[in-house]
């Protein structure tokens, strides 16, 4: 069995399978549900919040006090369809992507679905895509459940 280099270590972190407790920012609002919690979300992750709207949705977008910068991608009917990130500390994705999600992407790294690159993780499946990467200190990613994104969201509009 091969060593894990330093950098598909991190893309493993990005996958949620090698982070600590301490090394993650919870998140509240989870994908594929409703976007109640928010002001919870900002709260636990001592961040500032920003809101604005695209054509269609709206974005809330936490910043912490580390600099990493949460995004979640809210519907017109409340749900929260994607979720990004990007910084120097990965969000706990376990709590962003939900239990369903989190689940799927476990899985089908396991069974070796999720395609594994040097320095990153990416999973496209009918129920859920999941791009993400990174290294030490700086991490990025974007997962969405394709069947909830509004007709007028593109792909390059979720980063």
């Amino acid at each position: 069995m091969n060593r894990i280099p330093a950098a598909t270590a991190a893309a493993l972190a990005c996958a949620g399978l090698l982070c600590s407790p301490a090394a993650v920012i919870a998140a509240r609002a989870s994908l594929g549900e409703r976007a109640t919690s928010v002001a919870a979300d900002q709260l636990h992750m001592k961040g500032q919040i920003r809101h604005s709207a695209g054509a269609g949705y709206q974005v809330d977008e936490i910043t912490t006090p580390e600099g990493t910068v949460v995004k979640e991608f809210i519907s017109p009917a409340g749900i929260v369809f994607a979720v990004s990130w990007r910084g120097p500390v990965m969000p706990n994705l376990a709590q962003t992507l939900g239990s369903t999600y989190f689940a799927m992407l476990k899985s089908a790294e396991k069974h070796q679905q999720a395609g594994l690159g040097h320095d990153h993780v990416q999973l496209r499946t009918p129920q859920l895509v999941v791009h993400a990467g990174g290294h030490m200190r700086f991490f990025f990613g974007v997962a969405y459940v394709p069947s909830l994104l509004p007709p007028n969201v593109t792909i390059s509009d979720l980063h």
